[in-house]
C-alpha cells in the first residue's frame, strides 16, 4: 500500500450511504479509496481540511464529443428540427479542427470534475481522443436508418466501427439515434445485440411535441425536414401514437436502455413504460432542453414514477450547451425545482451513471476499493482532488 492522503470537508457524500460530517477519508496516492472513518481516528496533522462538500467524481451519460467544433454556432431556442437541420449542414469541418475541439472539451470534462462519459459517435474521429485520455470513455456508435431496408447496411456499418474501438482496447455499444431516424426492425436489432453483450444502449426520446405530432398524425416539422433532404418517407405510417408508446414494443426487454432528454414525458408516459420495460434508465440533459427547445422536462413528477436509481445526467454536445459540465446540469436542476435538494439530484451525477455504464464496481461512489475521483464542491465553484 502507497502513500496515504487524509482528507476532511464540511459534508463528505459516499452517496451508497448517507452524508457525514467530522469524517476523513482516507485515499491511496492513486486515488482508490481506503477508508471513510471518524476525525477522531486519524492523526490530525495528516488531515487535508477541505471547505465544502466532497463528493466522488462526475458521471457523464450522454454527450457528443464529436460536435465540438459547432460550440456557439447555433441560435438558442429555435426548436428541434431546426437544429438538426444545422447539425447536418453544418457539421463537416477541417479534421484539425475538430480534433483540437475535441482534445479541449475533453480537457474541460476532465477539469469540470467528470470521470466517465457515456459519447455519441457516428464515426472514428473521437477515437483516437478517446484513446489518449485520463476519462474513460463508453462510446455509443449511433446508427440512423429510417427506412427498413437499410437496416443490414447500418448494423454493418455499426459493428464495423465496435472493431475498431475493440482494437483500440476501449468500450463500445451501439445505439439507435432517435424515434423519427430509425426503423422498428433496425431497434430491435440493435438492442437484441446489446442485450446479448450485455452493454447498454440508449435513444434519444419525446424531445419535442414536433416528434410526438409525426409520430401521432404524420405530419409537422419532421416530415418537413426529411423533405427537404430529399428523403422519401411514404412507407411511414403514423402511429396514433407517441414515439416512446410506438416504439416500445420493439426494445429488447433485457436491454440496458437510456432514454436520452424526455422533454415532453410526462408521468402517464413513465408508468406505461415501466410497467413493459425493467431495464429502462432516463437521462435529464436540462441545459441542452434550454438551449434547443426553451423548456424542461418535469422532472419532480418524472422522478415520482421513475424507479429509483434510473435517472441520470447528460451535457449533450457543444453545439447545444455552453460547458461540458455536470456540475452545471446539476445547478440548473435545483435552481428550476428548488424542492429538490443536492443529497436528491447527486446520485443521478455518480452513482446511477455508474450503474447505467456498468463501471460501479470502478466509479460513482465513496466506498473501499474504488478509484472514482475526488470532487470538491464549494461556494458553487468546483475543484477536481483527485
Amino acid at each position: 500500500m502507497g502513500t496515504m492522503r487524509y482528507f476532511s470537508a464540511s459534508t463528505i457524500h459516499p452517496v451508497t450511504t448517507p452524508a457525514v460530517s467530522h469524517h476523513v477519508l482516507v485515499v491511496e496516492e492513486d486515488g482508490t479509496i481506503v477508508d471513510l472513518v471518524p476525525e477522531q481516528e486519524v492523526d490530525a496533522t495528516k488531515v487535508e481540511h477541505l471547505e465544502g462538500d466532497l463528493i466522488p467524481g462526475f458521471i457523464n451519460t450522454h454527450c457528443h464529443l464529436e460536435l465540438s467544433h459547432l460550440k456557439g454556432r447555433f441560435e438558442e431556442k429555435t426548436g428541434l428540427p431546426d437544429f438538426l437541420n444545422k447539425v447536418v449542414a453544418q457539421r463537416a469541418a477541417a479534421a484539425q479542427e475538430v480534433q483540437e475541439a475535441m482534445q479541449t472539451a475533453d480537457s474541460e470534462m476532465w477539469d469540470n470534475g467528470i470521470v466517465a462519459v457515456g459519447d455519441i459517435c457516428n464515426k472514428y474521429d473521437s477515437f483516437a481522443v478517446k484513446a489518449g485520455s485520463r476519462i474513460h470513455y463508453h462510446s455509443m456508435v449511433e446508427l440512423l436508418a429510417f427506412h427498413p431496408e437499410r437496416t443490414a447496411g447500418a448494423m454493418e456499418q455499426g459493428n464495423s466501427l465496435l472493431q475498431q474501438l475493440s482494437e483500440l482496447g476501449l468500450s463500445g455499444s451501439i445505439v439507435p439515434h432517435a424515434p423519427y431516424s430509425v426503423s422498428p426492425a433496425l431497434l430491435e436489432q440493435i438492442t437484441a445485440q446489446c442485450a446479448d453483450s450485455g452493454v447498454p444502449t440508449s435513444i434519444h426520446m419525446m424531445e419535442s411535441n414536433d416528434e410526438t405530432e409525426f409520430f401521432v398524425q404524420g405530419t409537422g416539422l419532421y416530415r418537413r425536414l426529411y423533405h427537404n433532404m430529399g428523403m422519401d418517407i411514404d412507407f411511414f405510417e403514423p402511429s396514433g401514437k407517441t414515439s416512446l408508446a410506438t416504439l416500445l414494443p420493439f426494445l429488447h426487454p433485457k436491454a440496458r436502455t437510456l432514454l436520452v432528454h424526455n422533454t415532453i414525458a410526462t408521468a402517464a408516459d413513465v408508468v406505461h413504460a415501466v410497467e413493459q420495460h425493467a431495464n429502462l434508465w432516463w437521462c435529464f440533459c436540462p441545459n441542452a432542453n434550454l438551449y434547443i427547445e426553451d423548456r424542461l422536462p418535469d422532472i419532480p413528477q418524472l422522478m415520482r414514477a421513475i424507479p429509483e436509481g434510473r435517472i441520470t445526467l447528460g451535457t449533450d454536445s457543444l453545439a447545444s450547451n455552453h460547458q461540458l459540465s455536470v456540475w452545471s446540469e446539476i445547478q440548473i436542476v435545483l435552481q428550476r425545482f428548488p424542492e429538490l435538494k443536492l443529497v436528491d439530484v447527486l446520485p443521478w451525477a455518480t452513482l446511477n451513471g455508474a450503474r447505467y455504464l456498468g463501471i460501479d464496481h470502478l466509479f460513482g461512489s465513496l466506498e473501499k476499493g474504488k478509484r472514482p475521483g475526488i470532487v470538491l464542491l464549494s461556494e458553487s465553484t468546483i475543484q477536481r482532488i483527485i
